[in-house]
């Protein structure tokens, strides 16, 4: 047997590379003092301080712009409010995508499911009359289940997640307006439609939904074993696979936790609309995508997160509304967000 003493006696005696104290050999194999090493170049240094803070600076100037060009209405407590009321679905949207992400996965179809979920809460109470708290649980319910199916097959790693969720995405679609005959269905019941006018603290239902949510869900990547092991599948699935993990239990259960934002982003935008509309999820699917994307940028972080997919929620509704209260197009509002999308995408290639 090998002396496990006297090998570790010599390993100990022996220089380590990755001392700074040692001096390395050079080229012609002569030892280069430490000191001697050359140090990183002051354009190195700024550029990884502007990757790092590139993208909170840029929303700090952007609230700095509207201010000053609007001081009066977009300075004010009430439109800070109303921003982070608008970004409480995005923030919905923009989470739970964050856990598909994580686990190296996409989905194409929430935007189609959460139509279907919003068709079902509303069914229940104009078809079959039940009240607005069974109606909430139903269409949570069905986003779930939506979630769960599509993860199911995602998990079997046998097609794109890209081909997987597209399919399904038409698949709900045409249930959603099989159910409806793709028409406007005005929902009568007080309870319901009044769900998201109620106040807490001064803050809207949905806002403070939207922040509990963002936080279990952080909570569960920073503290939660289930959330480590579904960020090690994102970062090295085959690492994980010989370290005994169930990759496909993770993947569903990332989709199930989009399912469950989904499915509450349905309930809020049915209550505030007091109706079911066939087009509920257009217009919902870049936002949610740039605000998970936006998260890999914020302090360098270069994956994906839940603090960070929060702020760019919040950045995308302070973008928007800004537009507003100038008087900008529409159309403005869309190519920005393209615009950062692509911006933050090269930011995280560059750090990669």
């Amino acid at each position: 047997m090998p002396d496990e003493a006297g090998f570790a006696a010599r390993a100990a005696a022996e220089p380590s590379a990755q001392d700074p104290q040692v001096a390395l050999p050079d080229a012609a194999g002569a030892a280069l003092p430490a000191a001697a090493r050359p140090e990183r170049s002051t354009r190195s240094v700024l550029m990884d301080l502007g990757e790092k803070w590139a993208t909170l600076i840029g929303f700090a100037l952007m609230i700095a712009f509207f201010w000053i060009d609007s001081p009066s209405t977009f300075g004010t407590v009430a439109n800070f409010k109303s921003i982070l009321d608008e970004a409480a679905v995005p923030v919905l949207l923009g989470v739970g995508l964050t856990a598909v992400l994580a686990v190296a996965e996409f989905d194409l179809a929430f935007p189609y499911s959460l139509g279907l979920a919003s068709a079902a809460a509303t069914l229940m109470m104009t078809d079959l009359h039940a009240g607005a708290f069974v109606a909430v649980v139903v269409g949570i319910a069905v986003a779930v289940a939506a979630g769960a199916i599509s993860g199911l097959f995602v998990a079997q790693q046998r097609v794109s997640s890209f081909v997987i969720t597209l399919g399904f995405g038409f698949v709900w679609l045409g249930i959603a307006d099989g159910l409806t005959k793709s028409q406007v269905i005005t929902i009568n019941n007080t309870a319901f439609d009044n769900l998201t006018s109620h106040h807490v603290l001064g803050f809207t239902v949905a806002t403070v939904i939207a922040a509990a949510f963002a936080l279990v869900i952080g909570v569960m990547f920073g503290w939660t074993v289930l959330g480590r092991y579904m960020l090690s599948v994102g970062s090295n699935p085959q690492a994980s696979r010989l370290a005994g993990l169930r990759l496909a239990g993770l993947r569903v259960a990332a989709y199930v936790v989009l399912g469950l934002g989904v499915g509450i982003a349905a309930i809020i935008i049915t209550s505030r609309q007091a109706q079911y509309t066939p087009d509920v999820g257009a217009g919902l699917f870049l936002t949610p995508y740039v605000a998970a994307f936006f998260g890999m940028s914020v302090l360098a972080a270069r994956r994906f997160n839940v603090l960070g997919t929060v702020i760019g929620a919040l950045f995308v509704g302070t973008l928007q509304t800004g537009l507003v209260i100038i008087g900008a197009a529409s159309w403005v509002g869309e190519l920005l967000q393209g615009a950062v999308l692509l911006i933050i995408l090269l930011i995280a290639r560059r750090g990669s």
